[in-house]
């Protein structure tokens, strides 16, 4: 009966779970914790669940599509998406990308994720290489296993900025993907227009050595999170094998709708063949095309934004106190997250001392950043304000010790 018991997933699967089990042990953590000091004593940064409620713009446009709905509207469509919508879409981004974008450059996806996972496969070939830059979101390397691809991590400087060096040296034969996600989940920095381009250029240059195209790829689901005046970069117009893909979970607070866009360079030469991949693939996938509901809303909402004010608020408060009492990190510019130095050096070590005061965070190991914690603070501001002295003893505690 063991052995069943053993082989009742592939193996594979044993060591995505284990790998994947960061978040989950804090999540389970956290439900232990609760049950023993109760809800309110317990405050948990573990999570990238984003708080911000959808602004009114969505709530108007999901009331609006919901009366005009016929029975067409829910059939199934194109699997690229509707054309209205990816003209809206290409519309709406020519502010970041210029003016050469139309409806044929946009794909809709089932969120970001899903937009990940059509475009690997898509252009994957077995033990291909996909380059991450650390700190990295973990989900990349499931996505990147899903379709035979192998990853090559690589380095960034100390403010987690891309280190242009140590991308050449990454560079071989066998390359074909680059992943940059800016604003960065789990650092919270943002890369500079100046510094893409330069990427760009690198890739650019790669691709033309070994004689085929190697794709610069922008998660962005962040944004539009961002604190800074620092202008969006634009992979479209830095690499002409430059592709976006992105959501709406952040933006307009809808990360449970799982509604997305991939858009392709218009420098792409002869992209026909990569949209009938990308097209076969959302099929193949499963996913069968993004969700038609969500499509229409977004023809009514997708400039829309949610409050930015409290994220902002929080980042201030918990980088203002958190470097006062010693905590070492580069001040982040986007997203919803802090990714400091664990006091002491360990990251596992000083999660325990959180833990000791009800606090949950998760260790920097998880995102390829051993010695650090990432703290979300998309939470409720009364949970920002009572965990502030708490992270106080325990960096006290910390060098107590």
């Amino acid at each position: 009966m063991d052995n069943l018991s053993d082989n009742l997933i592939a193996g594979p699967m044993h060591a995505a779970i284990k790998s994947a089990s960061w978040i989950r042990q804090m999540f389970e953590e956290g439900n232990r914790l609760r049950e023993e000091v109760g809800a309110e004593n317990v405050f948990d940064f573990s999570l990238g669940n984003p708080s911000a409620p959808p602004p009114k713009e969505f709530q108007d446009a999901l009331i609006h599509a919901a009366k005009e709905s016929t029975p067409q509207d829910h059939r199934y469509m194109t699997n690229i998406g509707r054309l209205d919508t990816r003209q809206f879409m290409a519309e709406s981004l020519q502010d970041v990308h210029g003016p050469g974008l139309n409806a044929d450059h946009v794909i809709m996806t089932c969120g970001a994720a899903g937009g990940l996972n059509v475009f690997l496969k898509s252009v994957l070939n077995p033990e291909d290489e996909v380059m991450l830059l650390k700190p990295y979101f973990p989900e990349y390397l499931f996505y990147v296993g899903n379709h035979g691809g192998k990853t090559v991590f690589v380095d960034t400087d100390e403010d987690f900025q891309p280190d242009l060096e140590a991308i050449k040296a990454s560079l071989n034969e066998k390359s074909r993907v680059l992943i940059l996600n800016t604003p960065n989940n789990p650092s919270g920095v943002v890369y500079s227009k100046t510094v893409v381009d330069q990427i760009g250029s690198i890739i650019e240059d790669h691709a033309e050595k070994i004689g085929r195209p190697v794709y610069l790829v922008m998660d962005e689901p962040y944004r539009r999170i961002r604190y800074c005046d620092e202008q969006h970069p634009s992979v479209l117009q830095s690499c002409r094998f430059g592709i976006v893909i992105s959501s709406f979970s952040k933006e307009l607070g809808l990360a449970g709708e799982r509604i997305g866009f991939l858009v392709y360079s218009p420098q792409l030469e002869s992209p026909e063949t990569l949209v009938s991949a990308m097209s076969v693939a959302t099929r193949t996938l499963g996913f069968v095309n993004a969700p038609a509901f969500m499509q229409r809303v977004l023809l009514e909402c997708a400039t829309a934004c949610v409050d930015l004010s409290q994220y902002k608020l929080h980042r201030d408060m918990l980088y203002q106190a958190l470097t006062e009492f010693g905590y070492k990190m580069p001040r982040p510019d986007g997203a919803f997250f802090l990714f400091p130095k664990a006091p002491g050096g360990d990251d596992l070590a000083f999660l325990d001392v959180l833990r000791k005061f009800h606090v949950l965070c998760v260790p920097g190991r998880g995102f390829g950043t051993p010695g650090h914690i990432r703290i979300s603070y998309a939470v409720p501001t009364e949970t920002v304000e009572r965990a502030i002295p708490l992270f106080k003893k325990a960096i006290d505690a910390q060098r107590n010790s």
